[in-house]
C-alpha cells in the first residue's frame, strides 16, 4: 500500500510517519518544501516539492493509495506572509483537486476544538473539511487529534 504525507516534514507529519514505518509493508512518501531533513526517517522516501508553482507531485498523489494532509499553521506570521489561506486552506483545495478523479482516500488532520483566540484556525480546518467533503465524498476523512506535542519540540512538550 502506497501512502502519501504532504506536510511530511512537520510535527504532525513527521509522527504519523514514524507510527506508520513500523509496518514495512507500507510504501511511504514525505512531501514538503524541503524534503529529506537531518532528522528525516529511515524508509521514508522524501520529495521536495512547491505545491502552488510545481505540478511534477501530481502524479505521486494519483498513485496513492492514501494521501494524508498535514499542511498548515498554526498561527498566522505576517513576517513571512503566511495566512491560514495561503498556507493551510489553498494547499489543501490543490491536494483534493488533484485527486478528484482518482479513486484513493484522503485523511485530513483536522481540530475539534481550541482556545478561543485560535477561532480563524478552526475556521480553516472546517473550510479544508466542507471542501474535502464536497469535492471528494466519502473519500474525505478529517480526523481529530488531541492535543499534539513532542519530545522533540521542547516549546510545546515541556508546558
Amino acid at each position: 500500500m502506497k501512502i502519501t504525507i504532504v506536510g511530511g516534514t512537520g510535527l504532525v507529519g513527521q509522527g504519523i510517519l514514524s507510527e506508520l514505518s513500523k509496518d514495512k509493508s507500507l510504501d511511504l512518501h514525505s512531501i514538503s518544501r524541503n524534503g529529506k531533513r537531518p532528522n528525516s526517517i529511515t524508509g521514508i522516501t522524501y520529495h521536495s516539492f512547491d505545491l502552488a508553482h510545481d505540478t511534477n507531485w501530481h502524479y505521486l498523489l494519483q498513485t496513492s493509495d492514501w494521501v494524508i494532509d498535514c499542511v498548515g499553521i498554526l498561527f498566522p506570521n505576517k513576517s513571512k506572509n503566511q495566512t491560514y489561506e495561503n498556507s493551510s486552506i489553498q494547499p489543501a483545495k490543490l491536494i483534493i483537486d488533484n485527486i478528484v478523479d482518482s479513486d484513493n482516500k484522503f485523511l485530513f488532520i483536522s481540530a475539534n476544538s481550541a482556545p478561543f483566540f485560535l477561532n480563524n484556525y478552526l475556521q480553516a480546518k472546517r473550510t479544508v473539511e466542507n471542501y474535502a467533503s464536497r469535492k471528494l465524498g466519502n473519500r474525505a476523512i478529517s480526523v481529530y487529534p488531541g492535543l499534539v506535542y513532542s519530545r522533540f519540540r521542547k516549546s510545546n512538550y515541556y508546558p
